[in-house]
């Protein structure tokens, strides 16, 4: 998922890692205490979701539960950004504290729905 909303935010002092092509992202069962936003590579989710470079890694999930489902391989050597999700709720809930409820209860649902979790 490309997102303006995440290109908005200020990225300089957040951590970074580098993964190398064919290894593990992003595991089923880690906890959704950030989001992961690809800067370089190729990734693939278990559910055949490909990531490019800008692209939110399972930004449903994310939103939606307490731990990530769906786990992410690198296919390419790729860089992430990891941005923590106090960040994320702080700037949706800037206009309107419900934004962040909102937006977890539309993921949830979505998810639901898929029959992810």
């Amino acid at each position: 998922m490309h997102s303006s909303f995440i290109n908005s935010l200020s990225l300089a002092a957040l951590p970074r890692h580098r993964v190398q092509a064919r290894a593990m992202l992003l595991e089923a069962g880690c906890e959704t205490d950030r989001v992961f936003l690809l800067k370089k590579g190729t990734a693939r989710g278990a559910d055949g979701v490909v990531y490019h470079e800008g692209h939110v890694l399972n930004f449903k999930e994310f939103l939606a539960a307490s731990h990530f489902v769906t786990p992410i391989k690198a296919q390419t050597e790729c860089d992430i950004v990891h941005i923590p999700r106090t960040l994320i709720r702080e700037r949706l809930c800037i206009d309107n504290p419900l934004t962040w409820t909102i937006a977890r209860c539309f993921a949830a649902e979505d998810l639901a729905l898929r029959g992810v979790g």
